[in-house]
């Protein structure tokens, strides 16, 4: 059962799509809900040092104290609104030292909101995503930069390839399962699959067992389309409300050099993406 949340509040002005989506999830599962806000720190090399004044160090301190503030306050709001059990907190620190801090504290939540990076305005997301997947041992669910909708999980699709992270996303998300209308699985179809075999035809009995019927689809790539392309393809066309996949099957290092269906989902996604490693 997931009972306890974590959400990670948008600094600055403007909705926080984000929060807004924690707060209707956590209102749907009737869970407590916590919102943390970081207060950041410029993490200034030695060398550096003396190009920055300490008044202007002071400056940008408490300015980035008044929007962790704020956030909190949104959040608040937005939380007794919707009569949640819920609380907030606020972490202190540089980039990585806040994304640390907040890998650790997820470590004892169900599961972590987080937005998608905004690719046009780079900020703290995917670093802090990064630290909930890999060091909490939790899942972590992404929110879109354009959600517009509230949470829903009626209609949910399982990104299957029969790897670890793949399991681990399909064990952390049995919870929503239950209550959906349609759970999905698909497999995209490699060039050295045997085109009589069924992938996920385990996945599918193993669900059974948990009584979730769930719906086999082996989807083929279509000219040069990739995995994503084709995975996004087949989100609108069967009006997905939630994408459930494995984070990093290879290590960041390599996503990072060479590219890899998370890194390319991360950016391109277009639905709620609940992750595990």
């Amino acid at each position: 059962m997931i009972r306890d949340i974590l959400v990670n509040l948008k600094l600055g002005s403007g909705v926080d799509a984000t929060a807004d989506y924690a707060v209707s999830l956590a209102a749907k599962l009737d869970a407590h809900l916590t919102g943390v806000a970081v207060s950041y720190a410029i993490d200034v090399p030695p060398i550096y040092t003396e190009a920055f004044s300490t008044d202007f160090l002071e400056v940008q301190r408490e300015e980035s104290k008044r929007l962790a503030a704020e956030a909190l306050a949104r959040f608040g709001e937005a939380a007794r609104s919707m009569g949640l059990s819920g609380e907030i907190r606020t972490v202190d620190g540089t980039l990585g030292g806040a994304a640390e801090q907040i890998g650790v504290m997820a470590r004892l939540y169900d599961l972590t909101v987080i937005a998608q990076a905004d690719l046009e305005q780079p900020g703290s997301e995917e670093v802090i995503a990064e630290a909930v997947l890999f060091d909490s041992g939790r899942p972590v669910l992404l929110v879109p930069q354009k959600q517009a909708r509230p949470f829903s999980a009626r209609r949910i699709m399982v990104a299957w390839d029969g790897g670890r992270a793949a399991a681990r996303a399909v064990a952390e998300a049995r919870p929503f399962f239950h209550k959906a209308e349609l759970v999905e699985a698909v497999v995209v179809q490699s060039g050295h699959a045997k085109h009589n075999d069924l992938p996920g035809a385990d996945l599918a009995r193993h669900l059974a067992r948990h009584e979730k019927n769930v719906e086999l689809r082996r989807l083929v790539p279509e000219g040069d389309d990739g995995i994503v392309d084709t995975l996004l393809k087949e989100v609108a066309a069967r009006h997905i409300d939630l994408l459930v996949m494995g984070g990093y099957g290879h290590s960041r290092l390599r996503e990072f050099v060479l590219g890899g269906v998370t890194r390319d989902m991360l950016e391109r996604m277009t639905v709620p993406l609940l992750l595990a490693h």
